[in-house]
């Protein structure tokens, strides 16, 4: 049974580098990302890795309070992503009429 055990938590601890690697990623893609809708959803992706993440780290470090750390941030996660998606045609907007300025 120790044998499962310590297998079990090594898949984790490498699936915990994954969504690290994972999370490198999307930052890049952030970065790179022409559009602001790309920058909004690879963050979105970002936090929610981010989340998870956290969740598996709480597993293994055997800290519970980790869990409520992680929901705490998914709600924050979420509540910014309303935020932003209600912005959003106000930055079109702001966009739009800076383009018809360069045309005068």
């Amino acid at each position: 049974m120790e044998i499962i055990s310590s297998a079990y938590r090594g898949i984790l601890w490498v699936s915990a580098a994954f969504f690290a690697l994972m999370i490198c990623g999307c930052f890049i893609r952030t970065i790179i990302g022409p559009r602001f809708t790309d920058r909004i959803v690879s963050i979105n992706v970002v936090c929610t890795k981010a989340v998870i993440l956290i969740a598996v780290l709480s597993y293994l470090l055997e800290e519970k309070s980790l869990i409520d750390v992680a929901i705490v941030y998914a709600m924050i996660n979420f509540l910014t992503m309303i935020v932003l998606y209600k912005c959003y045609p106000l930055f079109r907007r702001e966009a739009h009429e800076e383009d018809e300025h360069e045309y005068d």
